[in-house]
């Protein structure tokens, strides 16, 4: 009997997100699964865990553990066949509990390859939006980039509005509850006001704002970071496989990435040009304006095939990307805050009642790990500074060294 290779199915419901199998749970099936199954897992919440085996064939000793291990960390397991209980009651060493009625009878499931998904959720990190579904290649048309342009348009007006002199120039303190989470360390991540997608002819507009606060640190201290475009891809590991400044200037960057997820071993990635406009109000204010000048996919990437498509063409997941970033330094330390934009493909109608909420909550969740790991690069740019012989020399006459390692509490996202 032919061995059936693993296919994965979903069903992304209020209370449970559920996984599907169909075919044989071997080593390299497994390795994909679990792997797919950590990126897709931030995106579910506390949302439980259901696995449905019933089409499963057969498990290895690495499909027996992986399963074992998921049921042991609370995910339900359910099979309605007499051949796919006895092959998990096996893998559990007991008896199969009866699952609720509603996860035998919601059978809505929407088929996904792990590709896809790992391909969607590992190229999205500062809303680059990708689909758990088989799509069909897209080409960016004349109409979209128009609908673009004028949304940008809108955004810029209404950065001009902020900087002018009396403008609220910080998003962050124009809610007396938001400003007081964010103070208080917590990184706030929601969608922009209006429409989010915002659906436009042959795509759709995805706008995101985060603001977040450093407590003892000062402006330089995080542009020191966000502009060390060499080291993205030691800061942003695994999806940033390259980076490297083009140049640099006191008012505009240039600067390049090479995006994929090295984690789930795929072979399509991004390779973009960035260009950044930096404008420092004074001392304490600044601000930012990135935008993607080259978009382009590399199928089979680092192999005998690889080949780089055409701007505009491929598969549609990001196709343009722009952000307008505001720092500002008061209050002991600098309130950071960004405008995320991208430009994707639309989502098909027939699947988009399923997709819209994962869009909506990977969207969320890329960006707040994004500042998460800018985070993560501040501290480690500090801590490199601090084991400087003339640092540590100096220690007992620049006590504030110390204080900043102890009390930052969020960061700069990369995309700037």
């Amino acid at each position: 009997m032919r061995t059936q290779s693993l296919q994965y199915y979903m069903h992304d419901g209020p209370t449970a997100f559920r996984l599907e199998l169909a075919g044989n749970l071997n080593h390299e099936g497994t390795l994909r699964l679990d792997q797919d199954w950590q990126t897709a897992s931030s995106t579910i919440g506390d949302r439980r865990l259901i696995v449905d085996l019933t089409l499963v064939t057969g498990a290895d000793e690495q499909g027996r553990e992986l399963l074992t291990r998921w049921s042991r960390e609370g995910a339900q397991l359910v099979a309605t066949s007499k051949a796919s209980r006895a092959l998990t009651e096996s893998i559990l060493g007991g008896p199969l509990s009866e699952p609720p009625e509603a996860v035998t009878t919601d059978r809505t499931w929407f088929r996904f390859r792990a590709s896809n998904l790992g391909r969607a959720v590992a190229l999205l990190w500062l809303v680059m939006l990708g689909f758990p579904v088989e799509m069909t290649a897209a080409t960016l048309k004349s109409e979209t980039v128009s609908a673009w342009d004028d949304y940008l348009q809108t955004a810029n007006g209404n950065l001009q509005d902020r900087v002018r002199p009396g403008g609220s120039f910080l998003w962050a303190l124009e809610s007396t509850e938001r400003a007081a989470k964010i103070r208080g360390g917590e990184i706030v991540v929601v969608p922009a006001p209006g429409q989010n997608p915002k659906k436009v002819p042959g795509g759709l507009i995805h706008h995101w704002m985060g603001a977040m606060f450093l407590s003892n640190l000062k402006l330089d201290d995080i542009l020191e970071v966000t502009r060390d475009y060499d080291h993205y891809k030691e800061f942003y590991r695994p999806f940033v496989m390259e980076s490297k400044a083009i140049a640099r200037g006191d008012s505009s960057d240039i600067f390049s990435m090479l995006l994929m997820n090295k984690v789930l071993l795929l072979k399509t990635a991004l390779d973009a040009d960035y260009e950044v406009t930096n404008v420092r109000l004074d001392d304490r204010r600044f601000y930012s304006i990135s935008r993607t000048t080259r978009v382009q996919e590399i199928e089979e990437y680092g192999q005998p095939g690889e080949y780089w498509k055409p701007q505009g063409q491929g598969g549609g997941y990001i196709w343009k990307l722009y952000s307008i970033a505001r720092l500002e330094q008061r209050d002991g330390g600098v309130y950071v805050e960004i405008e995320a934009v991208g430009l994707s493909r639309d989502i098909p109608v027939a699947v988009r009642f399923v997709v819209d909420p994962i869009v909506r909550r990977v969207s969320h969740n890329s960006l707040l790990v994004s500042l998460q790991q800018t985070k993560e690069a501040v501290d480690g740019r500090l801590a490199e500074v601090t084991k400087s012989p003339e640092v540590a020399a100096g220690a007992q006459r620049a006590p504030s060294v110390s204080a900043t390692l102890s009390n930052k509490s969020s960061a700069f996202t990369r995309v700037h």
